[in-house]
């Protein structure tokens, strides 16, 4: 015990910012050769460091400063130069930019926020389930389950709660099978699985925050608030706007003809508006069936 307890305050101490200069970085160990560490990129920390007034007129603004002009940049290179962030992601030069993940989360929590905000009356689940359920699948599920008043605000709000989620992880899903038929038709591109998905992904960063805007606008010009109304001006956009996209960013991040990228494009969006049919109505069956 005595040694184990010896060993923590030993390593506890080393984490602290010594009086001089380390030798070694306190995070993974390597020789120091300057003020951050080459191995893992630790910075030294020095007694101004810990010092409030320095951390709150040069850390806080230079760390806020820089993440809002990151992010910025990030977001002017998705709408002006389509494709240019994932071939910048795969090529290495990943410091200028946010990374595709993290751009897709920040897109669909916006995505979501204003999706709150419109005012517009949220449809109940019988009604969202009907705009795309060419199949009557659900509405046999429905009809199964006649008994349930979906009306109910408290049934909605349950459903609403557990429909955020699995509309994240329903959206997310899509486009990783979207990544896996980028890899089918674009084969002789010779990129890796991973490659394809960080394209996808700022695609779809793309789609949702051209919707998010939608969301804000199109009932303030309309004067419209009808959730269908949203719904089919995202789907005329997914039909128009997104394949536009597409291939303007497979031109880029492929180095690929027009041609091919025209037809890669085409691929992709009706491959992405048939695997979106399927995984939705699926969460839809799963939310009707658990009600």
């Amino acid at each position: 015990m005595n040694n184990a307890f010896g060993t923590e305050r030993e390593t506890v101490a080393e984490a602290k910012p010594p009086s001089e200069a380390p030798e070694s970085c306190v995070s993974c160990g390597a020789k120091l050769t300057g003020p951050y560490c080459a191995q893992c990129g630790e910075k030294v920390l020095s007694a101004s460091d810990l010092d409030w007034r320095h951390y709150a007129l040069h850390e806080l603004p230079n760390a806020l400063g820089h993440a809002e002009g990151k992010l910025l940049q990030t977001v002017v290179s998705l709408f002006r130069r389509p494709g240019e962030l994932a071939l910048a992601f795969v090529s290495g030069r990943r410091r200028v930019f946010v990374g595709p993940l993290k751009l897709y989360l920040a897109a669909f929590v916006l995505f979501t926020v204003t999706a709150n905000f419109t005012g517009v009356p949220e449809l109940s689940l019988p009604e969202r389930a009907r705009q795309f359920d060419a199949t009557h699948l659900l509405d046999r599920l429905i009809a199964a389950r006649g008994t349930i008043a979906w009306n109910d605000p408290a049934l909605q709000e349950r459903i609403a709660s557990r429909a955020h989620w699995f509309t994240e992880a329903g959206t997310f899903l899509i486009y990783v099978f979207v990544a896996l038929l980028q890899q089918v038709v674009l084969l002789r591109t010779h990129r890796r699985y991973l490659e394809h998905l960080a394209l996808a992904l700022n695609v779809l960063t793309f789609f949702l925050l051209v919707s998010a805007v939608v969301q804000l606008l199109v009932p303030w010009i309309l004067n419209n608030h009808t959730a269908l109304v949203l719904g089919e001006i995202q789907t005329v956009l997914s039909l128009t706007v997104l394949p536009v996209y597409w291939y303007l960013s497979m031109r880029r991040f492929y180095r690929i003809g027009r041609l091919w990228a025209a037809a890669a494009a085409a691929t992709i969006t009706m491959g992405n508006a048939l695997i979106a049919i399927v995984l939705n109505t699926a969460i839809f069956a799963v939310l009707i069936v658990t009600s």
